[in-house]
């Protein structure tokens, strides 16, 4: 059980995380740093909120959705070693990049749990994958960038042992649509909420352990 005393060094540690916002979202920011009231953010050097580029915003292959998020969870250079306060070689980088544009509605693609599927190799006829793209719709820009900075904050928190969940990018996927889908509800948009919850639920439903072999 939590102390006193380290439970408000936490909250002022979260309290003290600036995320520098250049895409003005401030109301989905505030969101974001709410979620993280309680964790230990002293690891974490900085998050970065930048508009995505018509470069970025590109389909890599014929017939796919253009990305409209894009997050990067950088490991600290120097993870052998430590230092009290740490330094900045030993903390946490994170970047996310949203689409600014106006054609939202949007999809995008990302790791998650489908349906299991056989994968035919010569060594492993009968392996089965129950991981692979998976599509979902952010009903706006806000509920976009909610997801966009849960994904590498879920991966800080797995990669510093604060969940028990292990740092894949489908469970960051899977902890962005529960952010997202918190976000929805505050802003009383059920029906979008509903969707991002069926499509977390196809995740959910089948877990690695399932895997035979």
């Amino acid at each position: 059980m939590k102390t006193p005393a380290v439970t408000y060094y936490r909250l002022m540690v979260s309290a003290a995380l600036v995320i520098s916002d250049r895409t003005d979202a401030q109301e989905a920011v505030e969101f974001v740093r709410g979620k993280l009231d309680g964790y230990d953010l002293q690891l974490l050097d900085w998050v970065r909120l930048y508009p995505m580029t018509e470069a970025q915003h590109h389909s890599q292959l014929d017939g796919e959705c253009p990305p409209v998020t894009l997050s990067t969870c950088w490991k600290p250079r120097e993870a052998n070693t430590i230092s009290h306060p740490p330094l900045p070689q030993h903390k946490y980088r994170i970047k996310v990049n949203v689409w600014q544009g106006n054609d939202y509605p949007a999809e995008e693609s990302n790791w998650g749990r489908i349906p299991p599927r056989p994968i035919r190799r010569r060594s492993i006829p009968d392996r089965y994958t129950t991981r692979g793209l998976c599509r979902w719709r952010y009903p706006d820009r806000m509920a976009a960038t909610v997801h966009a900075l849960a994904r590498p904050l879920f991966l800080y928190l797995a990669s510093t042992r604060q969940v028990s969940l292990n740092p894949s990018d489908s469970n960051a996927s899977a902890w962005g649509h529960r952010w997202a889908v918190d976000w929805l509800k505050s802003r009383h948009q059920d029906q979008a909420a509903e969707d991002l919850i069926t499509q977390l639920m196809q995740w959910t439903l089948i877990q690695s352990q399932g895997l035979p072999g």
